[in-house]
């Protein structure tokens, strides 16, 4: 039976498809070991798994999208019919929205001044913008006792009066805030009082304390005094609002709900259930038992493949794709039109053939919150005016469309036909995805017609696939009637089911044995192209484990087509890519996971330019937005990105990764994709991985570059909030490893959390630094510093200043800054080493870590994707490899479209730079200052020389002898080390100034400091003891300290240090702050803490430890939810202590 049924799945996967690739017998990681297993994140699907695990049953839940709850936000289905009522505490959280507090707008000004980095805009909004979710962006601080003056702009009912303001013990706390109310400005009537009940009980940081008083008044003018505790130094306030009367309950409109309360109350059920579950997951096989039985899923994600054993499965996906997989039998899709639904917020209604469009009055509007503002930036203001816009309706569209059939393809070319007809510039919202119910319902072991009979009353052998024992199908390809499917699709009616057939999965489960020799099938391939599937089985998080797997049998996926130029990830580099190779006339696919185009500067919601070459495509990608003319820049790109791929001829594919690579002898002949309907094979002659994790470059077995144990110097990570017709709202709040399904299921959850007055969450996780390649070349900062030029240059960057957002590593920023300017990225950078077939674009190229902040700005992002995308039409045209490419042609095509200025085309390589220059530089150095350090480190190899000459030259200056000796000393050369010790000897306390302003987090007393462990002379123990005994709690920028000091005993590697060390790690309480709670996080657990904890454990094991200190620490790391602290942790513990002795 399996290999019927594998046959089966082949058909129907690949449309009768003739080809297909090879697939060798490997073993596949076990993920869960459960009882039940439930495929989708539907809020049917939670109420099933919740309902399982109450019966006793142990449950696993795997969405695919990367929030729960897409029945509702997917399709923005998110509303009840009058007569829908809630009658569980599940569904009535669901539409209970949280009082969105949208007060009365107003105007105010405060007797003191702000201060400290919580300084207010200029006129004043933070008070009044809707936003107190954290400290740190979205207060403002006031140093005395303050009356806030405001005006609510005319004579006003009041009902409520809310404040919200942060706290830190003895540090920012306030004590009182008292009203008065007045309609003239002049005469002042006492409202009320709110005294902080919340004092003594601890920190409020990242969420304020929210403290409201009811009142009976009417005004135009408040004032507000805030009095600050005694012995507080200052007080952080977030919001004070004003609410209006209660809204008329009875007013018409739906009662609809907002996707964070969706998504973040079906979390929370898992949650309180113990239901372990996962986002971004896409069901791609089923196992079975010696028996032949259905024995669980093979899931696929970006962590590669993993298995989840069970003994029931529920299949609660849209169309039933597990089922279909499953070999159970269904009625022909009929080819044709076909009937759709999809909702838009904002703009006009479009109108045409096939398109029919209703507005549907809401109870309460979507959007109408003041503009996220970013301390005195109103720059960023401006952009997100339009989440000002309060839209009282949605418009719901009826659309008519032609199906091929029921693929995949098919749904995705609909997709892109209904976003072609309904598509307004003013819109802010759109559905993710069509609405209908299917037509083709399987074949159940009964067929439920005539109308809907309710939950409570349905056979549920109607949700029995025919000839599949052990599983259940939770949807509306259920072997009910059209219009009991639609019936069952209403939210609560859903959740019904849902419990029912959750208990009913339990009860069969518990009844049933451990299935036995779980395997998965596999079928001899038909047709097979060359090649073998290369893909990650590590497990779900990519470290090294030894754990339990199921043995795969040979088999083969299905060639789904076949195309000159496949594009995996259609972000800030992927959709140029895709542009460009399509105008080539390339035949193309675009494959991207979220559901709309532009990565970070879209869906990832940081849609404005920090720096970057803004020429070239950037410049006409700017144009071709503005004549969109959308109010909002994110929506504006995102379409015509979309729009322009069509127009070229491309294809795109939302809803699907790229998740494996089909590689025959070191060339890449076609990525792995997974769909909703299982995996299959796309071949081409170049991919293109723009993943910005090289994730088909990796599977395909490319070196690469990523946390190992060198050290924890990374730039962090954001995820936004998200609102309607907001276009900036960046972050930086915690450290993400994508490849790790843990950590990213964990910053989904506790974002969720951090955000929970907001509309909805970003989906896009904006990460700064991710994998990268080891390319033919590997681009560093000493490139950049120096503005190196190539003879194969095919992108351009203005980075501006550094902007590392974390630590850096390489010795020129110990010492020195980078202020931006002409870079460039040579071709052999998108080059997989000893890969062919493949060019790897975004954060995955081929650069040294402290290479990346300088490229990796959106302008220069776009241009090389599409330089990318260009390149590999031509070799589809030529018949040649990446690697075979015409170069010139290439850049002379990039010049006449302003990706490259003209004078690329006669570059060669500036390296190695001229000895008149390094002469240059040392002297320079020696009587001036450190302006041509760059150019010293690029010419190392005759600079030390120099350098020890003049170091010893009585004429050189003792600053310039200090200078020379701290360069010496990066370099790893001992000979200015007297002048070194007597510099950190002679500084008694540590300065704060760091070596530039911003980045990097140095400063000058660290960077000696570094310098001086780097020397290894043997006398620097000493000097650097004396100063790592004067470290404190309250020694200023201790973390940079305490960093340095550790930096420098690394590379010391004198063992004498460890016990000192550890000692002082015991004074600043560096025990280890591992997150490994996994269930109860929340935002404040898994920020960027612990990184300290961490490097001086690292160095302190490493130096042979102390009572076990450092080790420990070390082994709690491993556990930690954040992957590049586990990453880290395990890479230093494989490598063990140094060896010490001199």
């Amino acid at each position: 039976m399996p290999a019927i049924l594998l046959c089966c799945l082949l058909s129907r996967v690949a449309g009768a498809a003739e080809k297909t690739a090879s697939q060798s017998p490997r073993d596949i990681p076990i993920a869960y070991d459960v009882d039940v297993v439930v495929v989708g994140g539907s809020s049917g699907a939670v109420a099933a798994a919740v309902a399982a695990a109450e019966q006793g049953a142990k449950v696993f839940l795997a969405a695919r999208r990367p929030y729960l709850g897409e029945d509702l936000c997917a399709t923005y289905r998110l509303w009840l019919e009058a007569d829908e009522v809630p009658d569980d505490p599940l569904a009535e959280e669901l539409f209970t929205v949280p009082d969105s507090l949208s007060g009365i707008p107003y105007t105010y000004e405060a007797d003191q001044p702000t201060g400290g980095k919580h300084l207010d805009t200029q006129p004043p909004r933070i008070l009044a913008d809707g936003r107190w979710g954290t400290a740190f962006t979205e207060s403002v601080q006031y140093n005395a006792d303050v009356t806030i003056s405001i005006d609510l702009g005319k004579r006003q009912e009041i009902r409520k009066l809310h404040a919200m303001f942060f706290q830190g013990p003895r540090a920012y706390e306030v004590e009182s805030l008292t009203f008065h109310a007045s309609d003239d400005g002049q005469t002042w009537t006492p409202l009320s009082t709110i005294e902080n009940d919340k004092l003594g009980e601890g920190s409020f940081v990242e969420s304020a304390i929210h403290l409201s008083r009811e009142v009976a008044a009417s005004a135009r003018y408040l004032k507000c005094l805030v009095k600050k505790t005694a012995g507080a130094e200052r007080m952080l306030i977030g919001e004070i609002l004003v609410e209006g009367p209660a809204p008329d309950e009875a007013s018409q409109g739906l009662r609809r709900t907002t996707p964070m309360q969706v998504k973040r109350t079906l979390d929370q059920a898992l949650l309180d259930a113990e239901v372990p579950f996962l986002y971004t997951c896409y069901a791609t096989d089923l196992l079975r038992d010696e028996q032949g039985q259905v024995a669980g899923i093979v899931m696929a994600n970006r962590a590669g493949r993993q298995a989840v054993k069970a003994k029931v499965v529920v299949d609660a996906t849209d169309r039933a794709w597990v089922a279909r997989l499953a070999g159970a039998v269904f009625k022909p899709y009929p080819a044709g039109p076909q009937t759709f639904q999809r909702l838009v917020v904002g703009g006009s209604e479009r109108s045409g053939s096939g398109v029919q469009a209703r507005r549907l009055r809401l109870r309460n509007p979507i959007g109408g919150k003041p503009p996220i503002a970013y301390g005195t930036g109103s720059w960023a203001t401006r952009h997100n005016v339009p989440m000002t816009e309060p839209h009282h309706e949605i418009i719901e569209y009826t659309l008519t469309l032609a199906m091929r059939d029921g693929s995949f393809a098919s749904f995705a070319e609909a997709e892109h036909v209904a976003r072609d007809r309904t598509f307004h510039p003013g819109q802010v919202d759109e559905s993710e995805v069509l609405f209908q119910v299917p037509p083709d319902p399987m074949e159940g072991k009964s067929s439920l017609p005539g109308p809907w009979p309710g939950a409570a009353q349905a056979d549920l052998a109607a949700f029995r696939p025919q000839g599949v024992p052990r599983f259940l199908v939770l949807g509306p390809c259920a072997d009910v009637s059209r219009p009991s499917a639609a019936a069952l699709l209403r939210p609560l009616e859903f959740m019904r089911l849902g419990r029912r057939l959750g208990r009913t999965a339990a009860e069969e489960a518990l009844a049933l044995p451990a299935p036995a020799g779980v395997h998965l099938p596999g079928a001899a391939p038909s047709g097979a192209v060359p090649g073998e599937i290369g893909e990650a089985l590590a497990g779900l998080r990519p470290t090294p484990q030894a754990g339990p797997t199921i043995p795969a049998h040979a088999g083969a996926l299905p060639v789904l087509g076949h195309y000159d130029v496949v594009v995996v990830g259609g972000g800030t580099g992927g959709a140029p890519a895709g542009i460009a190779a399509a105008r080539q006339g390339a035949k193309t696919l675009v494959i991207e996971y979220l559901h709309g185009l532009g990565g970070v500067g879209t869906t990832g919601l940081i849609g404005l330019y920090c720096a970057g070459y803004r020429k070239g495509f950037t410049e006409e990608t700017e144009a071709g937005i503005k004549k969109i003319g959308s109010p909002s820049y994110v929506i504006g790109k995102r379409e015509w990105w979309r729009s322009e791929i069509r127009k070229a001829g491309g294809e795109i594919w939302f809803g699907a990764i790229g998740c494996g690579a089909l590689v025959e002898k070191g060339v890449v002949r076609g990525v792995v994709v997974a769909t909703p309907e299982g995996r299959g094979v796309v071949l081409c002659q170049t991919v293109i991985d723009g993943t910005g994790h090289a994730d088909v470059a990796a599977a395909a077995g490319a070196e690469c570059l990523y946390t190992g144990s060198d050290h924890i110097a990374l730039q962090g990570a954001g995820l936004p909030q998200s609102e309607p017709g907001a276009t900036y709202i960046n972050t930086d709040w915690t450290f993400i490893d994508e490849s790790d399904m843990i950590d990213v299921w964990s910053a989904y959850v506790v974002a969720k959390d951090k955000y929970r007055g907001a509309y909805d969450l970003g989906q896009l996780i904006d990460t700064r630094e991710r994998r990268r390649i080891v390319g033919d070349y590997i681009l560093t900062p000493l490139d950049i510093v120096n503005r190196r030029t190539f003879p194969d240059t095919v992108g351009i960057s203005n980075g501006g200043r550094l902007d590392k957002h974390g630590y850096t590593i390489h010795p020129f920023y110990m010492i020195n800054n980078w202020h931006g300017g002409m870079t460039y990225t040579p071709y052999r950078c998108l080059l997989p080493k000893g890969l062919e077939g493949i060019l790897v674009i975004g954060l995955g190229v081929s650069a040294h870590c402290d290479a990346i902040p300088s490229i990796r700005m959106q302008p220069g992002v776009q241009n090389l994707g599409y330089a990318a995308g260009v390149a590999a039409a031509m070799a589809a045209q030529t018949g040649v490899p990446a690697r075979g490419i015409d170069l010139k042609r290439l850049q002379q095509h990039l010049v006449a479209h302003g990706c490259l200025t003209p004078e690329v085309l006669e570059h060669v390589d500036s390296f190695p730079l001229p000895d008149a220059q390094i002469e240059a530089a040392v002297q320079k150095l020696a009587q001036q200052d450190y302006s041509s350090l760059g150019a010293i480190m690029a010419g190392e190899d005759r600079a030390i020389a120099l350098l020890r000459q003049a170091y010893r030259d009585p004429a050189t200056p003792a600053e310039g002898k200090l200078r020379c000796a701290h360069v010496l000393g990066m370099m790893g050369d001992a000979t200015g080390s007297d002048t070194l010790i007597s510099k950190v000897r002679g500084t008694a306390q540590f300065d704060e100034e760091r070596i530039d302003v911003y980045f990097p987090w140095v400063t000058w007393l660290d960077s000696y400091i570094i310098a001086l462990g780097r020397t290894r002379d043997p006398r620097a123990l000493e000097p650097l003891l004396e100063k790592l005994a004067l470290l404190g709690p309250d020694s200023g920028s201790r973390v940079s300290h305490a960093r340095a000091l550790a930096l420098a005993f690394e590379t010391l590697r004198d063992g004498a240090a460890a016990k000192p060390l550890a000692e002082a790690m015991q004074r600043l309480d560096l025990q280890g702050s591992a997150v490994t709670d996994a269930a109860r996080l929340t935002a404040k657990d898994r920020d960027k803490s612990g990184q300290l904890d961490l490097t001086l454990a690292r160095v302190l094991y490493r130096l042979g430890d102390h009572e076990g200190l450092g080790k420990a620490i070390l082994e709690q790391s491993t556990r930690d939810v954040r992957g590049h602290y586990a990453r880290h942790a395990q890479a230093v513990l494989k490598e063990g202590p140094f060896r010490t002795d001199p």
